[in-house]
């Protein structure tokens, strides 16, 4: 590793960990798609996961040793705050896709459907159980890893950073075991309409950066252990805090529009609050096609079948 005095950045020489990555995810990639036509290859997803880990590992290890020589100039964090960002960046582009999606689907159901949404014959979880309680879990999380982050910047690195982060990867891995259990109790799979589809889309790829960020907190702990850290040299750790607070954020925003409001629970809601009257006009001005799905009980008496016509 050599760097050019009269240079303000750091290129690193040449490094075979980007290609041995590169043909580690396409073996990962393989064998999904193996898996998923029935017919899985077991030692192919062993070998490319193993290289897979050995590869990050070894790419991690030269970019702190890096660092600890001294080649991250303020100039070279910079570009990395930058290319964090953009990958953010990116992330959010990715969701909005899926939940562009479920907009699509939610706000104008198709005849397919049964202009309903959610689709019939599907049974939404509740937002109140256990989706409610891994908001809180992620919630929770942010909130004790922004206290860890504070404790490193006031030179506290004997009991504040490493509560914090124990905490926060406690939180996340018990919410990837609690999604895992919501999977298995749920009435519907990703093959039931596009409501499953894109509801294990969006829950699934966000357990999956979940798992991802808990990994990467769990390697600051190991960093902060080894007093890599100081309080004016962290942007590995802020990365991780920026990554898991965005993890938050989808997570908060797909827990009020998929679970809440879009699962038919708000509405479920409202529709008890008002006894059935939640409706702005009166009666007598609505079409009879308003009320193809209203309760018997609510309906108006214009509306009900005359007695003498039931016989």
């Amino acid at each position: 590793m050599n760097r050019n005095p009269y240079s303000r950045y750091y290129v690193p020489g040449p490094s075979p960990w980007p290609f041995f990555v590169a043909i580690s995810a396409n073996g990962m990639a393989v064998g999904l798609i193996l898996w998923l036509h029935r017919t899985p290859s077991f030692l192919l997803m062993g070998m490319s996961l193993g290289c897979m880990l050995l590869s990050t590992f070894s790419w991690w290890r030269d970019l702190i040793r890096e660092g600890d020589i001294g080649f991250h100039t303020r100039f070279v964090i910079k570009s990395f705050r930058d290319g964090v960002a953009l990958f953010i960046l990116s992330e959010v582009m990715f969701f909005f896709s899926f939940f562009w999606t479920f907009f699509h689907n939610a706000l104008s159901p198709s005849c397919e459907l049964g202009m309903r949404w959610p689709p019939p014959g599907i049974r939404t979880p509740n937002p109140s159980s256990t989706s409610l309680f891994e908001t809180g879990l992620l919630i929770s999380s942010g909130l004790f890893v922004t206290q860890a982050h504070k404790s490193m910047r006031l030179k506290d690195y004997d009991v504040g950073p490493f509560i914090g982060l124990v905490v926060t990867i406690l939180c996340g891995t018990v919410f990837f075991l609690v999604q895992l259990r919501e999977y298995y109790w749920n009435s519907y799979t990703i093959a039931d309409s596009v409501y499953g589809s894109v509801f294990y889309l969006l829950t699934g790829f966000h357990g999956m950066h979940v798992v991802v960020g808990t990994f990467w907190l769990m390697v600051s702990l190991v960093r902060l252990w080894r007093g890599e850290f100081s309080s004016q040299r962290h942007f590995g750790f802020e990365a991780c805090i920026w990554y898991w607070h965005f993890v938050d954020v989808v997570w908060v925003a797909l827990w009020c529009l998929v679970y809440v409001w879009f699962g038919g629970w708000l509405y479920m809601w409202w529709f008890k609050m008002w006894d059935g009257d939640v409706y702005t006009f009166k009666y007598p001005d609505a079409k009879p096609s308003w009320y193809a799905y209203i309760q018997e009980e609510h309906a108006p008496s214009w509306y009900k079948i005359p007695d003498h016509l039931k016989g």
